[in-house]
This record gives structure tokens, C-alpha cells and sequence, in this order.
């Protein structure tokens, strides 16, 4: 006879699936969405390597993998957990048997595979541009992509959990856009004014993690990422509220 652990944990995962689908299906059918997630980062990749529309000395995957940090990681998700609040869509769940821990991990898990698919696309796409981009450079990427992703998802949950949908749609977008032009990303930090401390910061430290692997500054970029992921995770569990 199988233990009612077993059977509690296979019932939890099973749930947390079910979300995960829902999240995911909302987040692909969202033209936006999808732009946001996976066109973005793949206009940008061609747009470095294949023709003159932008201008940056940035490795383009390094560019690439804080768009889709930013994008899938924090945009995206933050919009829509600030709607999907503001419908009362968490207040319904909360009257079925999904425990509030599935709702986390299948929503974190979609964002996940949200990153992951925009990662193979652009792997898939890596021959075709060609410019710099290698096996080492894609594993980097691969790195730096998951290290953002721990550290700027929390703070998708702050932002979300915290304020209205409609300064959460504010605020996402525009902070997207002013971390890639000003935060290190298409701009070197060496060639801003404040580059200093943009190492620190997600955006910056993505890039830097992503174009160097075993540099010091890269290993303190890191390290940066990892604080932020701690303090954001402390953070939200502490202010995100359901409804």
C-alpha cells in the first residue's frame, strides 16, 4: 500500500502542472506576450549580427540574454499577475483544493519555459547569424540567462503582488526599456557615466556574466545576482498580496 506522502505529493505536482499550463496558454495565445518573450530577443539578435539598425560593441547573445531575463522574467509575468489580481482569478483558485505553494511553483515554472523555449530559439538560430557566437558563448548564455532569471523573477512577484495592475504595466514596461538602453545592456557599462555600479545590478551583471566567464568581475556579478535573487525572494514572500 503506497504511503498518503507519495500520493499528497503526486496530487500537489499534478496541480502545480495544471497551472503551469494555464499560465503558459495565457502567456502564448498574448500577441504582446509572445513579442515580448520571443520576438524581441530574436529581432534584437539579428539586428547585431545582420544588419546596422543597432549600434553596440555589447556580444550580441550577452544583449540577447538580459533582453530575455528582462522580458521573461520580470515583464511579463509582472503584467500578468497584477491582472490576473486585479481580475480576482488567485481569489477563485483559493476556493479550489490548488494550495497557494502550487500556484508559486507553476507560475515560476512557466516562466521558465517561457525563458527556455526563447533560449532554443535563439540557439536554433545561432548558425544562421554565426558573428561571434560559439559553443562557449551559448553555454554562458545559458548561464547568465538562469542566473537572471533567479534573481529578477522574485521582484516580478514585489511589483505585482505590491501595486496596481496599471502602474504594474507602467512601471514593467518601462523599466525594461530603461534597463536595456541605460542599465548596461546595449549601452557598455564602461562607456556610461555610473558604469561603476552596473555590474551590480541585474541587467548589467547578466551581460557581464554572459560575455565573460571566468573573469573577477563576472564572479562578483554573480554573486550580485544571487543577492538580488535572496533579497527579492525575502521580499515578496513578505508583501505579495493574493488579492
Amino acid at each position: 500500500m503506497k504511503s498518503s506522502t507519495a500520493v499528497d505529493h503526486r496530487s500537489w505536482l499534478a496541480l502545480a502542472t495544471v497551472h503551469a499550463r494555464w499560465v503558459l496558454r495565457t502567456t502564448w495565445r498574448n500577441g504582446e506576450q509572445l513579442l515580448l518573450v520571443i520576438g524581441m530577443p530574436v529581432i534584437a539578435l539579428l539586428a547585431l549580427t545582420r544588419t546596422d539598425l543597432l549600434s553596440s560593441t555589447t556580444a550580441p547573445l550577452a544583449v540577447v540574454s538580459a533582453m530575455i531575463v528582462l522580458g521573461s522574467g520580470f515583464t511579463s509575468p509582472a503584467i500578468s499577475i497584477a491582472f490576473e489580481r486585479r481580475y480576482g482569478s488567485y481569489a477563485f483558485l483559493g476556493t479550489t483544493p490548488m494550495p497557494r505553494s502550487a500556484i508559486i511553483a507553476g507560475t515560476i515554472a512557466s516562466i521558465g519555459i517561457s525563458a527556455l523555449v526563447a533560449s532554443v530559439v535563439i540557439g536554433a538560430l545561432s548558425p544562421v547569424v554565426g558573428t561571434g557566437i560559439d559553443a562557449a558563448a551559448f553555454a554562458r548564455f545559458l548561464v547568465a540567462t538562469a542566473l537572471g532569471l533567479l534573481a529578477v523573477v522574485p521582484w516580478a512577484f514585489v511589483v505585482a503582488g505590491t501595486a496596481r495592475a496599471e502602474a504594474v504595466l507602467v512601471i514593467a514596461n518601462a523599466l525594461f526599456v530603461v534597463a536595456i538602453v541605460f542599465a548596461g545592456v546595449l549601452i557598455p557599462a564602461t562607456s556610461l557615466p555610473y558604469g561603476a555600479v552596473l555590474p551590480y545590478l541585474p541587467p548589467g551583471a547578466v551581460v557581464l556574466v554572459a560575455a565573460e566567464s571566468a573573469s573577477g568581475q563576472a564572479i562578483s556579478s554573480v554573486l550580485a545576482l544571487l543577492t538580488w535573487a535572496a533579497a527579492g525572494s525575502l521580499l515578496a514572500s513578505r508583501t505579495f498580496r493574493w488579492r
